[in-house]
């Protein structure tokens, strides 16, 4: 496996030049972690299952076109993908990049385990989301009970300034709910005009503490399953896993639990070939305490700190050669 190490800067306010002293520490992440994020992150609810397939084709062949493999462990872009593509395109896949990059680096390096799309997920807030924007993403953070919203910006450039103030303003709105604590505005540069550029993760947060209820927490961590079942082509459990806050229907835990098993699906099939896995003895699980608190809002209730730490904890590095696992709970194995 490649594994990047990318740099972290972390701003103490929405202004530049505020930067956290000292850093925090350089983000590792290996290709196959980078490429599950990716396809994650660019599922969404509105999507088409031909066009989710679609997505996840593409994610490995456009990884291998898009990075500089001999740069590793810095993220680079190749010169080949700079000379190639009309600027649209370019700019598209670098959003792609970045939105894989920031959605791994929060549910594996900050704790924000469960992650799903903001605009579905906020239609079902009481009282009503009200605001003209919309950042990308909801992220739930259980040990330390934070829900915050976050917007990902790719830029080809050094300077993250520009695209920051845009990833704060779409993240403004939202901030003023109730039901958030933090704002926060992720941007990866890629300083595509210096050869010894390299790829570097810009955060800035604009803090506001509010109190999170049990059931706005089920609720994002209900959702943030939809994607690996969508993953695993089960949909009518995707659809169950977005459904809003006091229209869910009950389900059993062996409904849940059906998810175990092989390659059920052509995008769960093509995940599994860009992992290096072979989709016929590819399995795809949730670890069984999970299974529970997704059914059973009281257990969801009743998780302490110790269960938390069992899930955030996951080890981000193989326990064996073809095994996969993620800080929500999920993993994906070769037997």
């Amino acid at each position: 496996m490649t594994q990047f190490s990318i740099p972290v800067i972390e701003y103490q306010s929405p202004r530049p030049g505020h930067a956290l002293n000292p850093p925090p520490p350089q983000f590792v992440v290996n290709d196959r972690q980078l490429i599950v994020a990716m396809v994650r992150s660019v599922l969404t609810v509105n999507s088409g299952r031909a066009s989710r397939h679609y997505m996840a084709a593409i994610v490995k062949p456009t990884m291998e076109f898009l990075l500089d493999w001999a740069a590793a462990p810095d993220l680079r872009v190749s010169d080949y993908f700079l000379h190639v593509l009309r600027d649209f395109s370019a700019t598209t896949r670098i959003g792609e990049l970045a939105q894989g990059v920031t959605y791994a680096y929060w549910k594996w390096q900050r704790g924000y385990s469960w992650i799903t799309d903001f605009g579905p997920w906020a239609a079902g807030l009481n009282p009503p989301y009200t605001g003209k924007k919309s950042p990308d993403f909801v992220m739930l953070n259980m040990a330390t009970n934070d829900l915050a919203v976050m917007e990902s910006k790719g830029t080809s450039s050094w300077n993250h300034k520009q695209a920051m103030g845009l990833a704060l303003r779409q993240c403004r709105d939202a901030v003023k709910h109730k039901a958030f604590s933090r704002g926060y505005g992720s941007v990866l540069t890629l300083d595509t005009k210096n050869h010894f550029g390299k790829g570097t993760l810009h955060i800035r947060d604009p803090e506001r503490v509010e109190e999170l209820s049990p059931e706005l927490a089920h609720y994002i961590f209900r959702r943030s399953y939809a994607t690996w079942f969508d993953l695993v082509g089960d949909e009518e459990m995707a659809e169950w896993c977005r459904q809003e806050i006091g229209l869910v229907r009950p389900i059993s835990r062996q409904r849940v639990a059906e998810v175990v098993g092989g390659t059920s699906s052509p995008l769960s099939a093509l995940t599994a070939v860009a992992l290096g896995f072979d989709p016929e003895r590819t399995r795809f699980q949730i670890d069984p305490v999970i299974v529970e608190a997704i059914a059973d809002f009281d257990i969801f209730k009743r998780m302490n700190q110790q269960l938390r730490r069992r899930v955030s904890d996951a080890s981000s590095s193989n326990d064996r050669l073809h095994t996969i696992r993620f800080p929500d709970g999920t993993l994906i194995t070769e037997d």
